[in-house]
């Protein structure tokens, strides 16, 4: 098997380890590495600070045979990385005149006239390979492996600004020093609203002692996705074990409990309306305690304007008996928050909308508002279609998003299970609040 090349992010930058921003860069830069082949052993951030930066590349620059480091490009005084890393590959800086005619250039089209501070950002390694800002201003570059130093890429802050300029450099320089890297397969399997610990028990045997693969368990609030990882020498052998493994985790999970596979980022909004639209149906929405959220994670799915109708939002009991009707006695007598609540919720937005199915939801997502019959996290959620309603009742653990993140998977997988008629008395109680 192919050993994948060791590569460490550092990220520079004051306001990254104050906690003004979080460390997007390394979390993106992670992926595409991952994805490209490399194995990242780590990541860390700096301050804007001379010695701090030069103690944390040196710590880098033992354990990798890549290092990415962004920030610290720009025409600030505090803008210090070209220098530490030219100083640390002795090289001296020297001025890139291309770099430099295109950031006159960028200014020109502005209308403004450039200023000279920002010449020192084309002030770039010898022997370098620039990376050209086609974005933004400073421009990235490239440092060979020597003096027992690692391959180096200098990238600027911005990810509008360094995310092509590192593709290109992948394609053009990078993959080029790392011939031998594995070629990786990933595949996701998603479930929804089934425990965490059921799930282990039913692969735990699978999680290692099988060469060329990996398998792990992402869970987050009624969320699981379940990577299958696999390398090999090409793209035939990676997919091929990746298969094998994908085909033993779905004969023992049964293939019912998977609402999507396949790419990382699909969640139970984009599997409803996928479903809704191999079907020719439509759905409404009347929410409350989610306020919009269902709505809102439907229509971020492209092309969901086929399947959705429409969606209302009754926060108060008022607006819950005038626009959609509910009987002003199960308010009175029941509370919104109930099943009788949620029924009439769901029956009436289907018939308001003329849509084939329905999902309302009411709850107490706190931190305030919880009674002791009605505690906080308490949700009930309708569903309704042509062969009647629904009520499914639960009760979450954790702070205000997260009872509204636990709700609106709860309600994408409950439509989805009626849908398709499978079994929804076995969706969970959350057994986790992260």
């Amino acid at each position: 098997m192919t050993t994948a090349p060791r590569a460490r992010i550092l990220s520079t930058g004051s306001e990254i380890v104050q906690g003004l921003y979080p460390d997007t860069n390394a979390q993106t830069l992670s992926r595409i590495l991952f994805e490209k082949g490399f194995r990242v052993t780590g990541h860390s951030a700096a301050p804007d600070e001379p010695l701090l930066i030069e103690k944390a590349l040196e710590t880098a620059m033992r354990a990798c045979d890549l290092l990415v480091v962004t920030g610290g490009l720009g025409p600030t005084v505090d803008d210090v990385n070209r220098d530490i890393l030219a100083s640390l590959w002795d090289r001296p800086l020297e001025l890139n005149h291309r770099a430099e005619e295109m950031m006159r250039q960028r200014f020109a089209r502005r209308g403004i006239e450039m200023p000279e501070g920002n010449v020192v950002q084309a002030m770039l390694p010898a022997g370098c390979v620039p990376l050209l800002n086609h974005w933004g201003t400073a421009p990235g570059f490239v440092l060979p492996p020597e003096h027992g130093h690692p391959v180096l890429v200098a990238l600027p802050g911005p990810p509008p600004e360094w995310q092509p300029m590192l593709d290109a450099a992948l394609e053009d320089v990078i993959l080029d020093l790392f011939p031998n890297r594995p070629v990786r397969t990933v595949h996701t399997l998603h479930v929804a609203m089934t425990p965490e610990s059921l799930i282990n028990e039913q692969l735990a045997d699978l999680f290692s002692g099988r060469e060329g693969v990996e398998l792990t368990l992402l869970a987050r609030r009624g969320h699981i996705r379940i990577r299958l990882i696999a390398e090999g020498v090409d793209a035939a052998e990676a997919e091929g074990r990746v298969a094998e493994l994908r085909a033993e985790v779905v004969r023992r999970l049964g293939a019912n409990l998977f609402f999507a596979e396949g790419p990382e980022d699909i969640n139970g909004a984009h599997a409803l309306v996928d479903l809704l639209r191999s079907r020719g149906q439509t759905i409404a929405l009347a929410e409350s305690c989610t306020g919009g959220a269902i709505a809102r994670a439907v229509t971020d799915v492209p092309g969901s304007s086929e399947v959705f109708h429409a969606g209302w939002v009754t926060y108060s009991n008022a607006a819950k008996a005038r626009d959609l009707g509910v009987p002003e006695e199960i308010l009175a007598t029941q509370g919104a928050v109930s099943e009788a609540a949620v029924r009439s919720m769901a029956e009436r937005a289907r018939d308001i909308a003329a849509a084939d199915w329905a999902v309302s939801v009411s709850g107490v997502a706190g931190p305030s508002g919880g009674t002791k019959e009605k505690p906080v996290g308490t949700v009930w959620i309708g569903t309704a279609g042509e062969d009647g309603t629904e009520a499914n009742h639960s009760q979450f653990s954790g702070d205000r998003i997260a009872v509204r993140e636990w709700s609106v998977n709860q309600a994408a997988e409950l439509i989805r299970r009626r849908m398709c008629g499978l079994d929804r008395t076995a969706l969970i109680r959350p057994e986790r609040t992260g």
